[in-house]
């Protein structure tokens, strides 16, 4: 009698258990997505903006501005590679 509860538990935890991965499957990818996002690498950002910016401001005799613009311009195409890495991760996993 024990061993057939024991059995009964057990299948309705699998059942249950099926459910919940199931509907957690967008959660683990946004997780999977946002670590992946996070460790991959990008050409660009702020302090690489600005010293862009500067180079190019130096040419109108006004470096400091071009540093200010240049590293919000770097700042800004940062965040959207990585939002662009995190929506592929994200895209891959659900594919899955």
């Amino acid at each position: 009698m024990k061993v057939a509860a024991v059995l009964v538990a057990i299948v309705l935890a699998m059942i249950a258990g099926g459910t919940a991965i199931a509907q957690t499957k967008s959660e683990r990818c946004a997780a999977y997505a946002r670590d992946a996002a996070a460790t991959t690498p990008t050409t660009t950002g702020v302090g690489r903006g600005a010293v862009r910016g500067a180079v190019v401001g130096s040419f109108g005799a006004n470096a400091g501005r071009g540093a200010a613009v240049g590293a919000a311009v770097g700042g800004t195409r940062r965040a959207v590679q990585k939002n662009r890495s995190y929506q592929y991760y994200y895209d891959q996993c659900m594919a899955r």
